[in-house]
């Protein structure tokens, strides 16, 4: 079973909405572990550079501007937003999946 995915694209490092979606994801560190949730940054100089074209076209992204994809343990995606997202949100959808559900029984 894959893991969840946050997608972060941008066209550049010290993009604005990156900039702060980088902030939110330092806050909220221990929700994203919770979650199994890995965080790619899909940005020249990012931490997964090298897969940005591919998932670029994969998933019909603008390269030029900024947008956020969640994808589930199944690989499809969940959630896709153009500007920087609190975690809360992101959060949120995650808690409603089914499989994060069974995750959450499982821990009680």
């Amino acid at each position: 079973m894959g893991k969840r995915l946050l997608l972060l694209f941008a066209p550049a490092m010290d993009d604005t909405e990156i900039v702060q979606q980088q902030e939110m994801i330092r806050q909220s560190q221990s929700g994203i572990e919770e979650r199994g949730l890995e965080v790619l940054e899909l940005v020249p100089g990012g931490n997964a550079a090298t897969l940005r074209e591919d998932l670029l076209r994969k998933f019909g992204v603008e390269a030029g501007s900024y947008t956020l994809l969640l994808l589930g343990k199944d690989g499809l995606e969940k959630y896709r937003s153009p500007k920087a997202t609190p975690l809360e949100e992101v959060f949120k959808i995650i808690d409603q999946m089914p499989m994060r559900r069974q995750e959450m029984r499982k821990q009680d």
